[in-house]
């Protein structure tokens, strides 16, 4: 496993770590821009996670060139491995982001004040932070599976049965985690919600809404996830034996 990981990483090395060199450059340039501290965490923020979808689509498109690489099924591996080889690779990345992250908030804190942060931004953050994690993995497992339905219509149209795909099957995990949960396990639930209240209550009037882990729900896409991976499963053992 890990030496496919290692393989996979060599492919696009250079391309991977150019978001790296990129992300790092433009945290340095907004560093030197006249934004209040809030405004520049803001950026710094989205900055963050225009990289975690750039290696997202990165991570997707070598599972893509995996299951369609000749040479790659000649290799004696098991499928087990090849399906999960880009998205630990994913993983390993996105953490890779995370620590840069992590280092960049605990140099401006070094260096600035933090009286921008909301009160409870390190209880709230360490569980939007999980939730980002979690959700990060469960879209790659989403578009892997939708690449492999696609790959596996031999019609036309298959490019947007694979994108169909993708959105009912995101869309129709959440819709059935508010039926019967009345909540879902996903980093968009709470990722970017606050509230503004009196500034003299709070020093900076911020007040991010405290976030809990719904057990129901987390375990609900852990089984979803372990299907979507017996179904890609079985989907590229079937193409390959065709």
């Amino acid at each position: 496993m890990l030496k496919l990981v290692k393989y996979d990483f060599r492919q696009d090395r250079d391309k991977f770590l150019a978001v790296f060199v990129i992300v790092i450059l433009a945290q340095i340039g907004l560093g030197f821009t006249k934004l209040h501290d809030y405004e520049r965490f803001t950026m710094n923020a989205i900055t963050y996670v225009i990289a975690g979808m750039i290696l997202l689509v990165m991570a997707a498109r070598t599972f893509f060139h995996n299951i369609n690489s000749y040479n790659r099924r000649l290799v004696p591996i098991r499928t087990l491995n090849t399906v999960l080889s880009p998205l630990v690779l994913y993983l390993v990345l996105l953490l890779g982001i995370i620590f840069v992250a992590l280092i960049h908030l605990g140099v401006y804190i070094s260096m600035y004040s933090t009286s921008f942060l909301p009160e409870n931004f390190w209880t709230v953050g360490s569980l939007v932070l999980l939730q980002v994690y979690w959700f990060s993995g469960y879209m790659m497992l989403t578009l892997m599976f939708a690449i492999t339905v696609a790959r596996s219509i031999k019609f036309k149209g298959r490019v947007w049965i694979g994108l169909a795909t993708a959105y009912l099957l995101q869309n129709g995990v959440s819709y059935l985690e508010n039926l019967f949960f009345k909540s879902n396990f996903t980093a968009w639930e709470s990722l970017f919600q606050f509230e503004i209240i009196n500034e003299s209550d709070i020093p900076n009037g911020i007040q991010l809404i405290q976030g809990h882990v719904n057990l129901g729900p987390m375990l609900f896409e852990l089984v979803i996830a372990v299907l979507l991976i017996a179904a890609i499963i079985k989907l590229v053992k079937k193409r390959v034996e065709s």
